[in-house]
């Protein structure tokens, strides 16, 4: 029997998914249930710089449940950042183990911690019994081979993390190829903490695939698919009529909306185009004339012109997906 109610998660993507677009997503969109910021590394020094945790301050968040994440490799520093965002009034806090990208985890930060079970098991024991927060971890199956999640399994089971999200790919892999379910089940299996499954949830049918085989499941972290089709949660969960009124015109508010945001808040034209054409590469998939309006926008410098263009391109777009 499938989970009566999943429970969906918005994957934390650094420089994309940050607060302003957290809150432009809630404002538009339905059937997320938690939010993910993306990671604040954790420093050595004897007090944190507020601006590494203004993207995760209360008075900025979309109105969700949100869970901060860390991405470090020292316990001391790691139960001082929890301290700070319990300060904060959060409650929980996840360790990343699964950025893939090779500057960090050549550090041992992110995935470059799953060969090192040693490492990893040091670092629990210390921060699960100092820490005011609950922890969780997001892991990916290993570096470049996927048993090393495997191997360090048991040192999870260990701990009373209140959670595991799993990748099922390598880190080299980076998001090519297709995950690994059967990875995927045999670390399922194995863990005795709630596990959540992250990993190319890009429609409703591989949703619910992953629902037919993995019946217990009930919790899913959906990115890149989300990002491109914002209506999927809305698809998962059936509960909000206006999925199928209007789906380019919700699509042109939210722009709308996530640009003047970042108008308010970013200085000149070049960090807007930016953020804005990065925003694009995921949520032009599913238009019509997506493409070819993503080409002549990768062009521009002007913001008056990338307005232009976006207006132009929405008239005659027809949502796809």
């Amino acid at each position: 029997m499938s989970a009566p109610n999943p429970v969906l998660v918005l994957a934390p993507m650094r420089g994309i998914t940050t607060m302003h677009y957290r809150q432009a997503f809630v404002r538009h969109f339905q059937g997320l249930d938690i939010e993910m910021a993306p990671f604040i590394p954790t420093v050595n020094a004897d007090r944190i710089n507020p601006k590494l945790l203004k993207d995760v301050l209360p008075e900025n968040q979309s109105g969700l449940p949100m869970i901060p994440q860390v991405i470090g490799n020292n316990a001391d520093d790691f139960v001082q950042m929890n301290i700070a965002l319990h300060d904060l009034g959060y409650t929980e806090v996840n360790w990343n183990m699964g950025c893939p990208h090779k500057p960090i985890r050549k550090k041992r930060r992110g995935s470059g911690l799953l060969p090192y079970p040693d490492t990893v098991d040091t670092i629990l024991a210390q921060v699960c019994e100092r820490s005011p927060v609950k922890i969780s971890v997001k892991v990916r199956l290993g570096v470049t081979d996927k048993s090393e999640l495997m191997r360090l399994i048991p040192v999870l089971n260990r701990y009373p993390l209140s959670e595991v999200i799993i990748h099922p790919r390598t880190a080299e892999q980076m998001y090519n190829g297709t995950v690994d379910l059967d990875a995927f089940e045999e670390s399922f299996q194995a863990l005795e903490q709630t596990v959540c499954y992250n990993g190319d949830i890009n429609d409703l049918t591989f949703f619910q695939s992953l629902e037919t085989r993995f019946p217990t499941l009930g919790r899913f972290m959906l990115g890149r698919g989300l990002l491109a089709n914002p209506f999927l949660c809305e698809e998962i969960k059936c509960s909000h009529l206006r999925k199928c009124e209007n789906p380019v015109q919700r699509i042109a508010e939210f722009h709308e909306d996530l640009l003047s945001r970042y108008e308010t808040v970013l200085h000149g034209a070049h960090p807007v185009l930016g953020k804005m054409k990065e925003f694009w590469t995921y949520q032009a998939t599913h238009l019509s004339n997506g493409r070819k309006m993503f080409k002549k926008l990768k062009k521009t410098q002007h913001l008056g012109t990338y307005k232009d263009i976006v207006a132009e391109f929405m008239a005659d777009a027809q949502w796809l997906a």
